[in-house]
């Protein structure tokens, strides 16, 4: 809505305000909720990470993530010959072991 719709809204068609209550914010609607670092089970299931269903697929999509990375990293540690662990095998410039 542009500014000469928001005056001619004002002044020419004034509309009766509603008898809504106005809004608060969300500091007093998750009051109860734990906003720390959860130390048990209650504190856990009252957090505010949890208990917000938004933030749920986020949630699934981080751990798909960093679990899939770890496992790529492990694979390519144990099965990839470029990556060399042990300290006897890092300084060799030639492959022995294979």
């Amino acid at each position: 809505m542009n500014a000469l719709a928001r005056t001619a809204m004002r002044t020419v068609l004034p509309r009766a305000r509603t008898a809504a209550p106005s809004r608060t914010m969300a500091a007093e609607s998750r009051a109860h909720l734990y906003k720390d670092i959860p130390t048990n089970w209650d504190q856990l299931k009252n957090n505010i990470w949890l208990s917000d269903a938004g933030a749920l697929p986020v949630i699934f999509v981080l751990t798909f993530a960093c679990g899939l990375s770890a496992t790529f990293i492990g694979y390519n540690c144990m099965a990839n010959p470029d990556v060399r662990i042990t300290t006897s095998k890092r300084q060799q410039l030639i492959r022995t072991w294979e």
